[in-house]
């Protein structure tokens, strides 16, 4: 009897002991979890606002590459006269893709659907051209291919470039 007694008063002791350990433990993991979730969420505050403005920067330089490769703007800037079709249709595909690699580094700062929705414009269009030039003889002016390219992009049900802006416009929305 006295070694049972004494197990009860051990585990009198031991019992409570066991209790205040357990909830100290799990209060104070909670507390630093808590504390842990804490400063991540203040870094990303802090890196979000300088990222923001930076993503904000890259939204504005692709829907300015959008602008500089739709139809319409690309053939005002890129002058027709004196040149064949065939001379003309190099400089356009020249141009749009020098536009595209001036803003390649851009892809990091958007979704990877809206890079792929600009890059599926720019290749829509270059396939918009490259059927325009088919469509005219190389050595007819250049103008005639303009003119063509115009009527192609016009047909298209669903613009590439306008395409591409609508959807940056929806992803800069999300932002704010």
């Amino acid at each position: 009897m006295d070694n049972t007694a004494s197990i009860w008063e051990l585990l009198k002791i031991i019992l409570p002991a066991l209790i205040v350990f357990f909830t100290a433990y799990f209060l104070f993991r909670d507390m630093l979890e808590n504390s842990q979730k804490k400063r991540e969420f203040e870094f990303r505050l802090k890196s979000s606002q300088r990222v923001t403005p930076v993503r904000l920067q890259a939204y504005e330089r692709l829907a300015l590459l959008l602008e500089r490769i739709s139809p319409q703007s690309l053939l005002v800037r890129i002058s027709p006269h004196e040149l064949t079709a065939a001379d003309y249709h190099q400089q356009l595909l020249s141009h749009i893709r020098q536009e595209f690699e001036h803003n390649f580094s851009q892809q990091i700062y958007v979704s990877p659907m809206l890079w792929e929705t600009i890059r599926g414009a720019r290749e829509n269009l270059i396939g918009i051209i490259n059927k325009s030039a088919e469509e005219i003889d190389n050595k007819a002016p250049a103008l005639a291919l303009s003119k063509r390219i115009i009527e192609n992009y016009i047909e298209e049900v669903n613009q590439p470039v306008v395409t591409a802006m609508n959807e940056l416009k929806k992803e800069v929305g999300k932002l704010f």
